[in-house]
């Protein structure tokens, strides 16, 4: 979907209506993390591995803001 009036990091919620329609919503994008990993096989399968530790610490500071 092309949206003319759209800036480069503009974000959009999509709604659907009850028409088929679409409507779309700016919302206020967060600060954007640009994660590193790269692909890798281990074992016959192709798994993600990431650029930075994945620890305990760092899964609840995650968790905290899920709803």
């Amino acid at each position: 979907m092309v949206v003319p009036q759209a800036e480069p990091g503009q974000v959009y919620a999509v709604g659907e209506n009850a028409d088929g329609s679409f409507t779309l919503t700016a919302v206020n994008a967060t600060e954007v993390v640009n994660l590193k990993c790269r692909l890798a096989k281990e074992d016959g399968f192709t798994v993600v591995v990431p650029g930075q530790p994945v620890n305990e610490p760092a899964i609840k500071e995650l968790l905290a803001d899920f709803p």
